[in-house]
């Protein structure tokens, strides 16, 4: 497990695809035995997988998704039996130096091969609970709960409407039997207007057709009142669902913020590249990790930051001292003034190849331009290029 604790190749590749995929990434290694060994059952994962083959052949077998509701799951399957699988669409076997990509959902198993000593092969996961239902799950919480804490409205507040379970659910479903009573009550009118000359012979029938009638009349118009409560409960519903919803869209950003966070706590530390630490802190110069008026600036990478407000002050969070293992360090926010926030946003959304200078940062105050991109720069998330 978690084979970037002693491979500094793996973690800079785990590191790189953070970047490029924009959510955590992770990777297992697995070793399984020669001769038609089977390490796990066919089942799907909660993940897109990719596995990178490094020793022996493996015979791989991937289906489709069982079922619209098991395509792109939010959660992995058990182990499944082989009479629950369709056809393979693909069966191949990966020998060192090939590749494989499995999509959230798809199922698949995997022997070695039988002339194969052993099979050696890398996992590597994304997209793991990075779905729209994930962004929704942090919103309409919150959001219901700001409606129905409002000081400017008590909607969510008022009370149910007296005895509504007496006509809303599923027992009290009128809308087919209505249907059903209307049409069957237009028809008998139709005969009875047509059939005048024939009742008159059977006065005694048309007595009892017309207390039917009337028994149906009232049963249709005892529906009728029923479905007039039902679809107007369903509207206050539906006015109340909507005000949520129109307090969710405006936690859009809010929300985007908190599983930015989230991202930066699970994240690996940036495994720089070479030219990229050069102009770090980590690798400061001679006399070269003095912030002046001209020194250039950008993030050392796109991404390992992100400033939101929080109590009324411009909060960094960043990943530059995550440990290699999971949540091994806590984050440490750095708090600035509002003021110091477009300064700081300039800083985080310049990346390579841009840069810029000192400056041009947005503040009244040329100083505390300076100190914006030192603080940063002596934190180990700036790079800087000083004039010649």
């Amino acid at each position: 497990l978690c084979p970037h604790l002693y491979s500094d190749s793996v973690h800079a590749l785990l590191s790189t695809l953070e970047s490029e995929f924009g959510c955590m990434v992770g990777s297992n290694a697995y070793l399984t035995p020669g001769n038609v060994s089977q390490g796990f059952a066919p089942h799907y994962d909660d993940i897109e997988a990719f596995v990178l083959q490094l020793e022996g052949k493996k015979r791989w077998r991937v289906y489709s998704p069982i079922s619209m509701a098991e395509t792109l799951p939010r959660e992995s399957s058990k182990d499944l039996e082989v009479d629950q699988l369709s056809d393979p669409i693909m069966d191949v076997t990966l020998e060192p130096g090939d590749f494989l990509y499995m999509p959230r959902g798809w199922v698949h198993q995997a022997v070695t091969t039988r002339e194969a000593t052993h099979s050696l092969h890398l996992t590597v996961s994304a997209m793991q609970h990075w779905c729209w239902g994930d962004l929704l799950d942090l919103i309409m919480p919150e959001a219901l709960q700001a409606v129905g804490e409002s000081e400017t409205s008590t909607t969510l507040r008022e009370g149910l409407p007296r005895n509504f379970l007496s006509y809303m659910g599923t027992m009290h479903d009128v809308n087919e039997d209505f249907d059903r009573m209307t049409k069957a009550q237009s028809s008998a009118s139709g005969n009875i207007a047509g059939g005048n000359a024939e009742k008159k012979k059977n006065t005694g029938d048309d007595e009892d057709d017309f207390e039917n009638m009337d028994q149906d009349e009232l049963e249709r118009l005892k529906m009728q009142e029923m479905k007039k409560l039902q679809d107007r409960f369903r509207e206050q519903a539906k006015s109340r669902i909507m005000k949520v919803c129109k307090e969710a869209i405006s936690m859009v950003d809010a929300a985007c913020d908190q599983i930015g966070k989230r991202f930066l706590s699970d994240r690996l530390p940036p495994a720089l590249r070479p030219e990229e630490l050069a102009g770090t802190s980590e690798m400061r110069r001679e006399n070269g990790g003095k912030i002046k008026p001209n020194t250039l600036c950008r993030l050392a990478r796109a991404g390992i930051a992100r400033l939101v407000l929080e109590d009324d002050k411009a909060v960094l969070y960043h990943c530059a001292d995550n440990s290699l293992r999971f949540h091994g360090n806590p984050l440490s926010p750095m708090e600035f003034e509002l003021d110091d926030a477009p300064a700081l946003e300039s800083l985080l959304t310049t990346a390579e190849p841009d840069w810029i200078c000192v400056t041009d940062l947005i503040h009244d105050d040329i100083a505390d331009k300076v100190d914006i991109a030192q603080t940063l720069y002596d934190e180990g998330i700036l790079s800087i290029l000083q004039p010649e």
